[in-house]
């Protein structure tokens, strides 16, 4: 074989198997200070989004966004201008043990209305190529995710 070829983008299509809605798929800087939407459509409970192809390969920390989680909070959320609060953990009314890993917080802008966001966050490793994430939900109350 004289070349070889390899993939530099990866082409993303999410499956939500929870029984809430998905609001989208990020990308996030290892410092956290930079977020990247990469997959911006709502996915409702059993639907899948749109393949959207992005120069993502590699190991990456993905924050998913939730319409909410069927649960309650640990603790009220403080609110600072132009920074995010501290993240509350969200326990889920299936939780049976284990640690829950959604999280809820505000953000709040100088002079912006105030983003509230439910979310979990994981690392996962893009070959390049077509991939298929699942998001599904465990008998603990946490999120699951499995790429195929």
């Amino acid at each position: 074989m004289s070349h070889l070829f390899i993939d530099t983008t990866t082409r993303l299509q999410v499956e939500n198997k929870t029984d809430v809605t998905i609001l989208g798929l990020d990308i996030i800087s290892e410092d956290g200070t930079s977020v990247q939407p990469w997959i911006r459509d709502a996915i409702e409970p059993g639907e899948k989004s749109k393949v959207v192809e992005e120069d993502w390969v590699g190991k990456f920390k993905v924050r998913v966004r939730f319409d909410k989680w069927n649960g309650k909070l640990l603790a009220s959320i403080g609110k600072v201008c132009a920074t995010y609060s501290t993240p509350n953990r969200v326990y889920n009314t299936l939780a049976k043990q284990g640690e829950p890993n959604v999280f809820e917080k505000d953000v709040k802008g100088c002079g912006e209305e105030d983003v509230h966001m439910i979310y979990t966050e994981t690392i996962l490793d893009f070959e390049g190529g077509s991939q298929y994430l699942v998001v599904s939900q465990d008998e603990d109350g946490n999120v699951a995710f499995k790429l195929k």
